[in-house]
């Protein structure tokens, strides 16, 4: 069982947002908290595998909350739940060291399949968040090379292979395969896979269709 905690200010939709998770049956919120100062007073009392976390709310915003979260529970996977899209916006969400990000008008049976797929592959990045990604950010002068089996690896990665289907696939070891993956987020600087996978797409290396969430 899965375990949630949901850091959002907003109550209708926060307890809409419990009620909805706790009917899947795989998961559970086990925590609520309206600001991230809240959310952090509270978080030593109970255990939490992900946290949906809010990026505007009064107090202690998300983008506050982050780093904290991340220094104190580095264990706990952060999908990000937003409804921004401004550009300089996008630009700080993806400097954010989190392993996901959800925007709030999406199918709410979208959310069961966003979450399982964060716990199990360790990123998510849903598809109209990377449609707007891409058409708001300016493809760099000096964007990175990337080798033929470098990009194999991505596209496996995105098609949900485990790292011992990868290995089958291209002929190679699980131990070579994390340690490509290791080399892709030291290349693109990147803290965690997703921002290997934003960075692949916002480039112009693999083709967004591609991206399979």
């Amino acid at each position: 069982m899965l375990r949630i905690a949901i850091a959002d200010d907003h109550q209708l939709f926060r307890k809409s947002l419990k009620l909805l998770i706790d009917s899947f049956g795989e998961m559970q919120v086990v925590l609520e908290a309206a600001n991230g100062k809240e959310l952090l007073e509270n978080l030593n009392t109970v255990e939490v595998d992900i946290l949906l976390l809010d990026l505007q709310m009064p107090t202690m915003n998300g983008f506050q909350t982050i780093p904290a979260i991340n220094k104190a529970y580095p264990e706990i996977k952060i999908l990000v739940l937003t409804s921004l899209s401004e550009k300089e916006t996008i630009k700080a969400i993806l400097g954010l060291e989190v392993q996901g990000y959800f925007t709030k008008d999406a199918d709410p049976n979208e959310l069961k399949e966003a979450i399982l797929k964060l716990h199990q592959h360790g990123f998510y990045l849903e598809k109209k968040l990377a449609s707007i990604i891409e058409t708001q950010i300016e493809n760099q002068a000096d964007a990175l090379v990337f080798s033929d089996r470098e990009k194999e690896i991505v596209r496996l990665i995105l098609k949900e292979y485990s790292g011992k289907e990868i290995g089958n696939e291209l002929n190679i070891s699980p131990r070579t395969v994390e340690k490509h993956k290791d080399n892709l987020m030291a290349k693109t600087s990147s803290k965690n896979f997703i921002g290997v996978v934003v960075y692949v797409f916002t480039q112009g290396v693999i083709p967004i269709e591609e991206l399979k969430i």
